[in-house]
């Protein structure tokens, strides 16, 4: 039975891919254009210096993204152009060749290379989690969890469709965390500091992972230096300079942590939606003469305190995956200038904990709904593929409708946490 159910599952896993490359030809989001530009510069004029180059080389807008994403693009403009290559010499040289293949891979090559990691990274999550199944000795959950995760639509919207490098941060992050669970400790820092270089909306974890580490490995802390040193090292190439600490603390400082957009809320349907709405009030607003920005990330560290509390009493893997999760979440509601992309990191560590949880039904209830929100609000504003009746659906009550309901979810998810059981 093994080998049927192995060429069953590697046969789902396969349609699976061809669904989603499928989907990459069928939409070009505006990103993608400033990721094909940097990778295309980054390629023609070398990274030594590419941040520091005038604002007229950049077609659309300079790099914000860290290091690891520059090198995602770079790969992705060279493999378009190589196959771009190869299939121009099979046509001239082999005459039976597909003449129509030169001209489709022209207009969808470049689709198709820079969301190819977003695709990958889905699949290399899901083998995350049969990995750590299998160490918790759970495989058919496993089996079953890795399958729901590569057939979430919100999910393969937000990578496939979109082409979005959040799956890439998560399957390093989650790669990292699996490591972790094995006590891999000389890899898992490295797999971190990976996702870190590549962006830092996976940075919250950073104080739980830390303290789980001081709480349960507390003899190899010295490991935990190689998450700054592998971004570091990540960067050196762009600036190969005795000053590179000091110019990487100023780019991050005033080119990649500040973002292009200083709003309270930034489409994410969120806790501050509910008072402003989706877009376009500055994150400093005063609220009770205190400003927005201050009172969200408060509200963040009063959620964390309990998760932390209960970590210190019961470190165990499972509750550090708990803590991490609903830590995402917060930030989603309450921290200032979210994106509705931002609540991604939940749907890996939620996976992750449909592992341990008991009651599984009910997580994966939660995580079903969670997702229909998410897709729900990943649709505003792109609303790609288009439709007038799905846009006219968008009014001013639905949204804070949704906001509701994910204020909802956490709630009885955050509840859960402190009654899980594994």
């Amino acid at each position: 039975m093994k080998p049927a159910v192995t060429a069953a599952t590697l046969a789902i896993c396969l349609i699976f891919l061809i669904f989603r490359f499928w989907l990459a030809v069928n939409a070009k989001h505006g990103d993608m254009y400033n990721n094909l530009d940097w990778g295309a510069i980054a390629v023609d004029h070398g990274l030594s210096g590419f941040y520091d180059l005038p604002k007229a080389v950049w077609p659309h807008s300079a790099p914000n993204q860290p290091a690891g994403s520059i090198y995602l693009h770079t790969a992705s403009v060279v493999m378009d152009r190589s196959v771009d290559k190869i299939i121009k010499r099979l046509n001239d040289q082999i005459p039976a060749f597909p003449s129509k293949l030169v001209w489709w891979w022209e207009w969808n090559g470049s689709l198709v290379t820079i969301k190819y990691f977003s695709i990958l990274a889905d699949f290399i999550i899901a083998a995350a989690i049969l990995v750590l199944a299998r160490h918790i000795q759970r495989p058919r959950t496993g089996l079953l969890v890795a399958l729901a995760y590569l057939v979430n639509p919100a999910l393969w919207y937000n990578s496939s469709f979109w082409g979005q490098t959040d799956s890439v941060v998560a399957a390093l992050s989650l790669t990292s965390l699996v490591l972790l669970a094995g006590r891999r400790l000389a890899w898992s820092p490295v797999f971190l500091g990976l996702s870190l270089s590549v962006k830092a909306s996976w940075a919250p974890i950073l104080p739980f992972y830390i303290l789980y580490y001081w709480l349960n490995h507390r003899s190899r802390l010295l490991t935990l230096l190689l998450i700054p040193a592998v971004v570091v090292l990540a960067f050196a190439p762009f600036h190969p300079h005795p000053d590179l600490p000091g110019w990487l603390s100023s780019l991050y400082l005033h080119r990649i942590l500040p973002g292009e957009t200083a709003f309270i809320t930034v489409l994410a349907f969120n806790f501050w939606n509910l008072l402003f709405g989706p877009y376009g009030v500055p994150h400093t607003i005063p609220l009770f003469g205190i400003p927005a920005n201050i009172l969200g990330w408060a509200a963040v560290a009063l959620l964390a305190a309990p998760l932390t509390i209960r970590l210190v009493k019961t470190p165990r893997f499972t509750d550090f995956v708990w803590a991490s999760a609903l830590l995402f979440f917060a930030v989603f509601l309450f921290a200032p200038k979210m994106i509705h992309r931002y609540l991604y990191p939940v749907f890996p560590l939620l996976h992750l904990a449909l592992l341990f949880d008991r009651r599984r039904f009910w997580l994966a209830a939660a995580l079903a709904v969670m997702s229909g929100l998410y897709l729900i609000n990943l649709y505003y504003r792109w609303w790609a593929p288009g439709s007038i009746l799905l846009e006219s659906l968008y009014t001013d009550r639905l949204m804070k409708l949704i906001s509701v309901a994910y204020l909802a979810v956490f709630i009885l998810l955050y509840k859960h946490s402190v009654h899980a059981k594994v």
